[in-house]
């Protein structure tokens, strides 16, 4: 559960590779690329003299962030460019204006689990008082209307918000039909470990209690959002935003104007920043939180900015204005003055009594940097002047791990009645009854790993809320979506999950069972959650197989009983019937998620073998002996680019007894690997056209002739496609917009057809033969959320989905066998029953005399069946087609219709 962030050589690795980007042409670009790679690794090697030193800096998440860093940056600029997401979302909501069907109707696989979540609100305005909000850090604002009932559903406010990256929350109290979000991850983005959400589009508005939400164009600018809170000024709502800037994914997020505190008399039209500057510096400090007291008064507790200034630091104001401030340094001086190994000041979070408004509360973290930084809890601090002057408290256990990750997760929230019990969150959940002279350690986070259980609540306290007026019932924000209490100051107690249909997961993969009609036993390896099986419930923390960050997974093909799950640098577990059977790999290497695929032939499993640091170059791993006897070595492959394979493909046109791969680089070079299960016979197939850019993905048409590539960078040609096995190719972007394309399938019975995961959900394109092929966005049922991975099922076209944000998604994917674009809604006609063992009735909706033509196509696109006719209802005996799936095609006064129907 360590999570760190990135080096400061790992950020001179990146600097010194922009510099080669920006010095060199595109047709020397990925052999000079491999020769400062080189040197880096040189230099890298040299901060990890040991194999222990070694894996444990690679055992840190801030690997996921370089690994998608590289993934996903401009190769011209170096950067990042957020920016331009944007402009592809609005060209994007152009195309679903214009759109008249969508081929894909997407069903979200649902969970009772969730994703990381910072912000959490108690809705004002509910009768009950039970109603809550949530916001998701990658899924996006929800509510639940009654979260003491275990089941009672979270439900999504919009699927398609221009930013589902939500950070915080409030209302205002003289208009509770007033609510606002902000957006953007500060914390993560300042200490980057992971690219786990994104840079923020400014604070969201809602005038009507939540049913609708509108951006202020004022806060457009505002990068991250640490905090919102709106106080009552004599009658005018106010409204306090603190505001910061970050990195990510490798890239400076700068706000127009400084960090700071801003403040709204008009509603957000305008702003003013009102924080003081940073001793001996001219830009303010940053705010890690805000905290409104029962008198009025405005707490703000500091955080370290991007350049490492300005953290651990407690301010005051009762006016709200600049000037006005009252700021203590004493604990930042304490820190930077030497505390043994602790000198970098941290982050700073402060709770008020709102029993009493002179007791305050505080928790101050501090780090030191080891080649990764490393902030804990190392102060819990106590005011009985209203923040005048403070005590130093007891820690929890005496020992600042209680908040290992105190940058990321860091909460405090003090009881409504009684101004001497607090909670503290770190990786746990801490309470002390007694003014922080004691605590009780209330929950456990690895009980995740055995079912749960009434002190569980998943790893990483963001936020802790207490109902208004009540000291019994308090909400949680996780790492695992929210959780609840009704038991505030029982000295343990019990904890209770409240993440029914949340389902805000951050998935990486997925695997799809390869039986026909087995829709519930999907795989997906998710970002902390490790990998999940979905077995037709609700996925819950008994679905859970494999622990830690998962990665690939797989079904055997043939042998449908054997599943294999993945989890970061090549260690893989193998399951025989659902239960575990035996291991995989154990010697760390490869990257944090390793490009794999299985050959489900000859039970092998191939993955990347090449590090981070250029350890094992030009080899791949490969695990034989699968179910009962495996074993696995790092194979040479003779290719000689000293860069890790980010993409690698199976063949299933491989000869018998034999295994054939197609491995892309983080670089662009794209090799055919024969003779796998021996030494592999590598032949560069790619294009000098290709750019020196990150193969996220190759997927197979009717065979090895037929490819097509992705490439996952910003500002490059996403997409090629080869129908001579490689001699040549050509572009098959066609008017898809600059944005990252993660993976690409292929229509199993029709290879002019694909489907791919972008970071703006699923795009399809029905005819990859033109010149200018056309994609179009098929979300319907999913949401304006980044898909990492697409699997389909060959003997039914079921695709499963992994999104990171929304979970787990799956439909079907019919590609349309005439080229027809539908122009009537499919909820116009009912075909009945579905799956049907004979005979099936067509009833249309509406009264239509027209004359109507029917016809019914096979898999292969075949036509199987055709009548016209003229009623509304039809019924027709189909008892002599084979079994297997059909498409009804219905045709009525230049309107057409396609279902899909089942016989069995």
């Amino acid at each position: 559960m360590k999570k760190y962030f990135i080096s400061s050589l790992v950020l001179a690795f990146i600097a010194s590779a922009a510099f080669f980007y920006h010095s060199h042409s595109n047709q020397d670009a990925r052999a000079l690329f491999q020769e400062k790679i080189e040197k880096d690794i040189r230099l890298l090697k040299g901060d990890m003299p040991t194999k222990e030193v070694k894996e444990k800096a690679l055992g840190q998440p801030n690997m996921a962030a370089l690994q998608d860093y590289y993934a996903t940056l401009d190769p011209e600029s170096m950067r990042v460019p957020q920016e331009r997401l944007l402009k592809a979302r609005n060209y994007m909501n152009t195309l679903n204006a214009n759109k008249s069907r969508s081929l894909l109707e997407w069903e979200n696989i649902p969970s009772d689990m969730g994703g990381r979540t910072r912000s959490l609100m108690w809705d004002p305005n509910s009768t009950e008082g039970n109603k809550v909000w949530a916001g998701s850090v990658t899924g996006g604002i929800w509510y639940n209307n009654n979260i003491e009932e275990e089941y009672s559903p979270w439900v999504a406010v919009d699927d398609f918000m221009s930013s589902l990256s939500v950070s915080s929350l409030c209302y205002d109290p003289n208009n509770t039909q007033t609510f606002y979000a902000g957006t953007g991850e500060a914390q993560t983005a300042i200490i980057t470990y992971r690219e786990s959400s994104g840079r923020g589009i400014g604070i969201w508005k809602s005038e009507d209690g939540g049913e609708s939400w509108n951006l202020l164009p004022s806060t457009s600018d505002f990068a991250y959002i640490t905090d919102v809170k709106v106080r009552n000024e004599a009658g005018v709502s106010v409204i306090y935003a603190g505001v910061a800037s970050g990195k990510y994914m490798g890239e400076d997020h700068p706000n127009q104007a400084n960090d700071g505190l801003y403040r709204s008399t008009d509603g957000g039209a305008s702003w003013t920043q009102v924080l003081p500057n940073i001793s001996d510096l001219d830009i303010p400090y940053t705010p890690a939180g805000i905290n409104i007291a029962s008198d009025g008064r405005i707490f703000v507790g500091s955080m370290r900015n991007i350049n490492g200034d300005g953290g651990a630091c407690l301010m005051f104001s009762d006016d709200g204005l600049a000037g006005s401030w009252t700021v203590n340094e004493d604990y930042k001086n304490q820190i930077e003055a030497g505390m043994g190994e602790y000198y970098l000041p941290g982050r700073a979070m402060i709770a008020s009594a709102p029993s009493n408004e002179n007791i305050v509360y505080a928790i101050i973290g501090a780090g030191y940097n080891n080649g990764f930084g490393y902030y804990k809890g190392n102060f819990v601090l106590k005011s009985t002047d209203n923040g005048v002057s403070w005590n130093e408290m007891n820690i929890p256990n005496n020992d600042p791990a209680w908040a290992s990750l105190s940058w990321h997760a860091f909460s405090i929230a003090v009881d409504p009645n009684d101004a001497d019990h607090f909670y503290i969150g770190g990786l746990d959940q801490y309470h002390s009854l007694d003014g922080g002279n004691s605590y009780k350690h209330v929950s456990d986070w690895a009980q995740m790993y055995y079912g749960g259980g009434d002190d569980y609540i998943h790893a990483d306290q963001h936020i802790i809320l207490f109902k208004p007026n009540s000291s019994e019932e308090i909400i949680f924000g996780s790492d695992g979506g929210v959780f609840y209490t009704s038991q505030g100051t029982n000295n343990y107690p019990d904890f209770l999950e409240r993440n029914h249909l949340y389902s805000t997961l951050q998935f990486y993969t997925a695997a799809i069972h390869p039986e026909e009609g087995e829709d519930e036993k999907q795989l997906g390896g998710l970002q902390d959650n490790g990998t999940l099986l979905f077995s037709g419930n609700p996925l819950n923390i008994n679905d859970m197989v494999s622990g830690g960050d998962g990665a690939y997974c797989f079904y055997d093909k043939n042998e449908d009983d054997i599943s294999i799950t993945s989890y970061y640098y090549n260690r893989y577990t193998i399951f025989l019937d659902g239960s575990w059977y035996n291991s995989l790999g154990d010697d760390a290497t490869g990257t944090f998620v390793c490009a794999a695929d299985y050959d489900y032939e000859l039970n092998m499993l191939f993955a990347n073998g090449v590090g981070f640091f250029g350890q094992d170059a030009n080899t791949i791993f490969r695990g034989t002996g699968i179910p009962n006897n495996p074993s696995s070595l790092l194979i040479s492959t003779g290719t000689s680019i000293n860069t890790w394979f980010s993409s690698l493909t199976y063949s299933p046109f491989s000869p018998p007894g034999n295994a054939t791969l197609f491995a892309g680089s983080q670089a662009g070079h794209l090799f055919k690997m024969e003779n796998c299960i021996a030494s592999p016979i590598s032949q560069n197939i790619g294009s000098d056209d290709f750019p020196t850019a990150n193969i996220s993905c190759l997927a197979i048409g009717g065979s090895e002739d037929t490819l097509l590539v992705s490439f996952s960078n910003y500002g490059v040609s996403s997409l090629w496609q080869t129908y001579n096995g490689g001699e040549t190719w050509q572009e098959k972007e066609g008017n898809l917009p600059d944005m990252p394309v993660r993976w690409v399938i292929y229509h199993p019975k029709k290879s002019t057809q694909a489907l791919i995961a972008t970071e703006l959900g699923v795009w399809s394109c029905s005819n990859l033969t033109a010149e200018n092929p056309v994609w179009e966005p098929d979300n319907q049922g999913l949401a304006n959320v980044r898909v990492d991975m697409l699997r389909i099922r060959e003997d039914d076209f079921e695709v499963v989905a992994a999104s990171h944000g929304r979970g787990l998604f799956t439909c079907t994917y019919n590609y349309n066998t005439v080229g027809l674009s539908e122009d009537l809604e499919n909820s116009a006609i009912k075909i009945g029953p579905n799956p049907s063992y004979g005979s099936i009735t067509i009833q249309l909706e509406k009264e239509n005399k027209e004359s109507k033509l029917l016809k019914i196509y096979n898999i292969e696109g075949k036509i199987v069946y055709t009548e016209t006719f003229v009623d509304n209802k039809k019924t027709i005996d189909l008892s002599a087609l084979a079994k297997g799936v059909y498409v009804v095609n219905l045709e009525s006064n230049n309107s057409h219709i396609n279902k899909k129907i089942s016989l069995k």
